[in-house]
């Protein structure tokens, strides 16, 4: 494949399609792509979920290096692809996924990936697309126990 054309390809999925480009919440809007490929997997196979989000993972991180190195900005904004990936894994596996639960898992995945309170300030210190990608998956992983938590306490009826 042509490396211009190559480049461009990355470029558009590190960017989430042009949405880490938005002047107003480029990571909440890159959040909510990760809501429909959640979706769109959610009824697949348990192997074959796991399988497709770890190579999406690893994806990411790659996308990620490449994109922080050649702009030569640290973690740059634009870079939206590791909050799909965080609200991916925040929607993981659960057994219900109504909208509510959507709902609460964007607000949770989005707060925590704000906030970045210890432990997950722990990752921003990672370099590279590994430093870029680790603190979402962390607070997509806090956001999916705390909905496990609320879940199973009925809170939600």
């Amino acid at each position: 494949m042509n490396k211009w054309l190559m480049d461009k390809l990355c470029f558009c999925g590190a960017t989430g399609f042009g949405l880490g480009f938005l002047p107003f919440a480029p990571g909440s809007f890159g959040s909510l792509l990760g809501i429909p490929i959640f979706l769109l997997t959610n009824s697949w196979s348990p192997w074959l979920q796991g399988i497709l989000f770890a190579t999406f993972c690893l994806v990411s991180i790659g996308l990620s290096e490449k994109i922080e190195r050649e702009s030569r900005v640290q973690d740059p904004s634009f870079v939206v692809i590791d909050e799909v990936v965080g609200m991916w894994i925040t929607l993981f596996f659960l057994w219900r996924t109504d909208w509510i639960v959507i709902g609460l898992g964007f607000l949770l995945f989005r707060s925590f990936d704000v906030l970045k309170f210890f432990p997950l300030n722990i990752f921003e210190s990672f370099r590279g697309g590994v430093g870029i990608v680790a603190d979402d998956l962390a607070a997509g992983m806090l956001a999916n126990i705390c909905l496990r938590i609320i879940l199973l306490s009925g809170i939600l009826g």
